[in-house]
């Protein structure tokens, strides 16, 4: 499973009201670490694809996820039907939980997002400005959704760019898409987004049911 996927929905967050004076890409992104650290949880469900390099169309998937800073968080995908699977985070390990195959896999939450600086932006931990160079991906025009283009200043293998896409009247992240170094893409089109919905602990820990075969894998055997 891609590293960015566990983490991507953070960035559902807000933008400057859009009878103000239109912002830079720096000043929006401010206010995106700012509602981040005000809110610390969320709520949302999501439509997901994966494209291989030169495809129309890719993998599709979608279902509901929570997130709670730092770095807990519950994809459970509900459709396809035959495909259905949860990923859990308590932000120290990963559980990645197959019900059609009797199945869990443990990771490391490192592990698992192999990027630093994956890590740190998607925990809240990174400033953005100093991690990525921020531009618009399409200039910004009254009323309609603004697009920003995020790119690492370092070279990141799973990690070429991201570009959000805002809605400048809910003030959410609409739309997220990231490519890797293999140019493999996957997007994210968020709705329902609700801010400050928070879980007791438990709800980010997984208990694996009887007869559930357990795979844990430990650093560097992936």
């Amino acid at each position: 499973m891609s590293a960015v996927v566990l983490t991507l929905a953070l960035l559902v967050w807000s933008w400057p009201a859009a009878s103000q004076p239109a912002p830079n890409p720096s000043e929006v992104m401010a206010k995106v670490q700012e509602k981040y650290d005000q809110a610390g949880s969320f709520k949302t469900w999501f439509r997901q694809e994966t494209r291989a390099p030169g495809a129309r169309q890719g993998d599709k998937a979608s279902g509901v996820m929570y997130f709670q800073k730092p770095s807990r968080m519950r994809w459970e995908y509900q459709s396809p039907p035959d495909q259905k699977k949860e990923v859990i985070s308590d932000g120290h390990q990963v559980w990645i939980y197959i019900p059609e195959d009797a199945l869990v896999m443990v990771y490391p939450l490192n592990q698992v997002l192999r990027s630093d600086l994956v890590l740190r932006f998607f925990s809240g931990i990174g400033e953005v400005q100093k991690d990525f160079t921020l531009s618009w991906e399409r200039p910004p025009e009254p009323g309609a959704s603004s697009v920003i283009k995020l790119v690492p200043r370092q070279p990141q293998a799973e990690l070429q760019s991201l570009i959000l896409t805002i809605n400048p009247f809910t003030y959410n992240v609409e739309k997220l898409e990231f490519s890797n170094a293999l140019g493999e893409t996957t997007s994210f089109v968020f709705s329902g987004t609700i801010l400050g919905v928070k879980q007791p602990p438990q709800f980010y820990t997984f208990t694996p049911p009887p007869g559930v075969q357990v795979v844990r894998e430990t650093p560097g055997t992936r």
